[in-house]
C-alpha cells in the first residue's frame, strides 16, 4: 500500500519538476515569486465574488452590508498592491543596482504564471471537443446519459 501511495507521489512530483533539468536559484525564485502572485490574485478574487453576494444577500440592512462593502474594497485594494508590486518592485531592485528585472521583470513573472496553469490545469489546445459525434436526440428511455 505505501508503495503504490509513494510511486504515485513520484509520478506526480514528475509532472511538476524535470528530473533532468537543472534548476537555478533565479528559477526557484521566478517559481516562487510566480506562485504568490497567482495564489494571491485566486484569493483576492475569490473574496471579491463571495463579498459581493454576502452583499447581495444581506437586504441591504446597514449591519450586514458594511463588513461586506469593506471586505470587498480590501480585496480591490490588495488587487492594486499586487499589481503595483508586480510592476515597481523590479524597478526598485534595479535602482538598488540589483540586477534582478531579467527574472523578476513582469514579462517572466507573467510567462512563469501562464506555464505553471497550462501543467496544472492543461493547455486550450489539449481539449478535444468534436461535435460530429454529438446526436441531437434523447434516448426513449433516458438509460445511457
Amino acid at each position: 500500500m505505501f508503495i503504490e501511495i509513494a510511486s504515485a507521489a513520484v509520478a506526480a512530483w514528475e509532472i511538476w519538476i524535470e528530473g533532468s533539468k537543472a534548476y537555478e536559484l533565479d528559477d526557484i525564485i521566478r517559481v516562487a515569486i510566480a506562485l504568490v502572485v497567482l495564489f494571491s490574485w485566486m484569493l483576492a478574487v475569490f473574496y471579491f465574488i463571495w463579498w459581493w453576494v454576502m452583499l447581495i444577500l444581506s437586504g441591504w440592512k446597514e449591519e450586514k452590508t458594511k463588513p461586506a462593502i469593506n471586505s470587498i474594497r480590501y480585496s480591490i485594494i490588495g488587487l492594486i498592491i499586487i499589481i503595483l508590486a508586480i510592476f515597481i518592485s523590479p524597478k526598485i531592485w534595479d535602482m538598488l543596482w540589483l540586477n534582478v528585472s531579467k527574472y523578476v521583470s513582469p514579462n517572466a513573472i507573467f510567462l512563469e504564471i501562464k506555464q505553471i496553469s497550462t501543467k496544472f490545469f492543461g493547455s486550450k489546445d489539449d481539449l478535444n471537443i468534436d461535435s460530429s459525434t454529438w446526436t441531437d436526440e434523447l434516448p426513449a428511455d433516458f438509460s445511457n446519459l
